[in-house]
């Protein structure tokens, strides 16, 4: 079954920016995604719903690409971008705890475990409108920001 993959504003946006190797790693990921559902994903985050039904890909280097499956076969590619711990404003972590609610990373230890569920299924997460949502209220914020200096 194919899965449908739709991309949040935010994701639209950092994906225009996208250039050479790291635009043609993006590209190659969506048709992945699109084939083969959450077994095109690395792993699953650690914490409390929301964000343990979030799945990470490791494009290239430090670059990151975070999904979110509506349900099986529905997508949501929700942010991507560096991760750097060194500069927090550009990690693509920090953005998703703010769209996520949090200050900081979730507490406890990180297990990585797979993106799939046990039954081999995309893991669902029924509230995903709230998250597009404040993706795009993220977007928002950042061209503000841009243009107000």
């Amino acid at each position: 079954m194919k899965t449908e993959v739709y991309l949040s504003v935010i994701a639209e946006k950092q994906a225009e920016t996208l250039r050479g190797a790291d635009l043609r790693a993006f590209v190659a990921f969506v048709d992945d995604l699109e084939a083969r559902g959450c077994m095109a994903l690395g792993y699953r985050l650690t914490g409390e719903i929301p964000v343990s039904r979030l799945c990470v890909k490791h494009l290239r280097g430090a670059m990151r690409v975070v999904v979110a499956f509506e349900n099986v076969g529905r997508s949501w590619v929700l942010m991507l971008g560096p991760h750097d711990e060194r500069n927090r404003t550009q990690d693509v972590y920090t953005s998703l705890w703010k769209v996520c609610g949090l200050d900081a990373p979730p507490a406890g230890e990180r297990t990585k475990p797979a993106c799939c569920d046990d039954d081999g299924a995309d893991p669902s997460l029924p509230e995903i409108d709230d998250l597009v949502a404040r993706c795009r209220d993220l977007a928002r914020l950042s061209r503000r920001r841009r243009y107000a200096n």
